[in-house]
């Protein structure tokens, strides 16, 4: 099993981080990709230095920090993906429900990341999240990345925890992205991410926590870890109507690719 995007330096895991680690990898998880979206979290990093083997990092800024753009933030940015194990540039974007008026300074601080990930060659995970009763910050971020990134096999992305329309999953399908689920798939009134599921497929989707955010169903509530993985890949297992084992190892291999870890 992979969690491909979690927050496991996150203060609500102080009095058990390791705990959490160390039985997710009695059962079989093959990896854990860290993200680290603030100038002021970077450095957690070292949280993780004992599990090596099995921790990837992603540095980025996210949409709720506009005023961290600057050029030595920019700098510091570049250094800290140069370090081992630093696989992406994220998680960055658009967020348009907690932060609507900040829109053009999310696109200049998502800009500014974008051609830093393009220049070192590092795979993007995408926040977006919509306003209120519309789809502006997807409209906007469509608009914005077709004409950023020319080929998606050489800069591969993802939409994390993906909350948009049907359409969408088309658009991000024909850019080569990927989408990330979550446990909000459990959720009763969530039915459109679980037909973005089926029209995704099995082979453009990446399974995430976003831990110590968005429990499943069964845990709402309460503070999200991530070996509630297993539940997400039930529940896709139950949508797509194909055998857990099937999803985990296919999920596995998708975020080989995502993350061209294994490849040469």
């Amino acid at each position: 099993m992979i969690d491909s995007h979690l927050h496991l330096s996150d203060s609500q895991f102080d009095i058990d981080r390791y705990n959490l680690i160390d039985n997710c990898l009695s059962k079989n998880f093959k990896s854990f990709l860290e993200i680290l979206c603030s100038a002021d979290d970077w450095d957690k990093y070292h949280l993780f230095e004992k599990y090596a083997d099995y921790f990837y990092f992603a540095f980025g800024i996210h949409p709720e920090y506009p005023s961290h753009l600057n050029d030595n933030n920019l700098r510091m940015l570049e250094k800290y993906l140069n370090i081992k194990n630093a696989i992406a540039v994220g998680e960055i974007g658009i967020d348009l429900w907690y932060y609507p008026d900040t829109i053009g300074q999310q696109l200049q601080l998502m800009e500014a990341q974008v051609d830093i990930a393009n220049r070192l060659k590092k795979p993007l995970i995408f926040h977006i999240r919509n306003p209120r009763e519309s789809n502006k910050a997807y409209d906007e971020f469509f608009a914005f990345i077709k004409t950023r990134i020319k080929n998606s096999m050489e800069i591969p992305a993802v939409i994390h925890s993906f909350s948009g329309t049907l359409e969408d999953v088309s658009k991000a399908l024909d850019l080569g992205f990927m989408i990330g689920i979550n446990a909000t798939l459990t959720y009763p009134k969530n039915q459109i991410l679980r037909d973005a599921v089926k029209k995704a497929g099995i082979k453009n989707i990446l399974t995430e926590t976003d831990s110590p955010y968005l429990p499943p169903q069964s845990s709402r509530g309460k503070r999200n870890n991530p070996s509630n993985i297993a539940e997400i890949i039930r529940k896709i297992s139950e949508i797509l109507e194909i055998p857990f084992k099937e999803i985990e190892m296919q999920t596995e291999e998708n975020f080989k690719r995502f993350t061209r870890i294994f490849h040469s």
